[in-house]
């Protein structure tokens, strides 16, 4: 992908084995981090969008992260 371009739609189970497409987000900007490890992104990364979930949520901006784990 280049500076602009769409994502393309994905439908992949979530840590509860439900289905989420980025379809799913439409009318929101979404944030996807990708991480080798789920522990990774939850310790690392991952703790400013939690520190600033709610801000991000006024803004209509979806936050997902995507790792290498097993769903369960």
């Amino acid at each position: 992908l280049n500076v602009g371009d769409k994502a393309p739609d994905f439908n992949l189970p979530d840590q509860n084995g439900n289905n989420v497409s980025l379809k799913s987000f439409s009318g929101k900007k979404v944030v996807h981090g990708f991480s080798p490890k789920q522990a990774h992104w939850m310790t690392t990364e991952g703790q400013g969008f939690r520190d600033e979930f709610k801000n991000f949520e006024k803004k209509n901006v979806a936050i997902i992260g995507m790792s290498a784990d097993s769903v369960q």
